[in-house]
């Protein structure tokens, strides 16, 4: 969610850890406790100012992860929202309920949010920009390989598809 900017995803760690202490009462399903967490992150993300930090440290940090340039630079134009909502159901798997409590929205707003995010990241795998569907620099087009191909295959397959399966 931060792009690679561990100090800010500490923080917001942190205080998000502190307060749930201090409300552990109110988790009433405790399978969706990493969500209820994530949840007090985005809280503290939303309202942080942006870091500073340079892009070429955010790039080095997340690259442990397989994250390549292109994959960094298509989540990088994505809203921490849909960041946070593509990464938590693409890639980690969170269930529906997981990633609308994340979000603090309901399932069709949740939907459409990550439908967009899907959407906007297959747009510049595939060179358009899905706002003008003008190519995109060449720098932003699909690389094959690691995290790129999961999440691309990942976003491809759901594109389109139910949210809640029958």
């Amino acid at each position: 969610m931060t792009l690679g900017d561990r100090g800010s995803a500490a923080a917001a760690t942190s205080s998000a850890l502190a307060e749930a202490a201090g409300h552990i009462s109110e988790l009433r399903h405790p399978e969706r406790a990493a969500a209820w967490l994530r949840a007090r992150a985005m809280v503290r993300l939303a309202r942080a100012r942006r870091s500073k930090l340079a892009e070429d440290a955010r790039r080095d940090a997340l690259r442990p992860l397989g994250v390549d340039r292109l994959v960094y630079d298509r989540l990088a134009r994505l809203t921490l929202a849909q960041r946070a909502a593509l990464v938590a159901a693409s890639v980690e798997r969170f269930e529906p309920l997981d990633v609308e409590q994340i979000l603090g929205r309901d399932a069709a707003a949740t939907r459409r949010l990550l439908e967009r995010a899907r959407s906007r990241y297959l747009a510049d795998a595939t060179g358009r920009d899905p706002a003008t569907t003008a190519p995109l620099p060449a720098t932003a087009r699909h690389v094959p390989g690691g995290v790129t191909e999961r999440v691309n295959g990942v976003a491809a397959r759901t594109v389109g598809a139910s949210w809640r399966s029958a």
